[in-house]
């Protein structure tokens, strides 16, 4: 099994996200909007660099847990739904 999660750095998605930047700075009158690609894996993984990216905006490490414990429960939610839960 091939492990992209550290491949990932997130520009061509960002690039799919242009017009809502375009909607955030017209809606909250921001000069600069930056979007920025946070993966989670199934099991709670993330890339070295998400440390990085989640101190460069100044949130804390809770933003990690509240994110993993919603990926946890989505992904509990699909193997429920395709019969696969416990």
């Amino acid at each position: 099994m091939t492990d992209n999660l550290s491949n990932t750095d997130g520009r061509e998605c960002v690039t799919k996200y242009e017009s809502l930047i375009l909607e955030i700075k017209n809606i909250w009158k921001f000069n600069n909007v930056s979007i920025f690609l946070l993966v989670i894996r199934e099991e709670g993984a993330v890339t070295r660099k998400f440390f990085k990216k989640i101190e460069k905006v100044h949130f804390t490490e809770n933003v990690l847990r509240v994110g993993q414990k919603s990926v946890l429960h989505t992904c509990h939610i699909g193997r429920k739904f395709l019969g696969h839960a416990p």
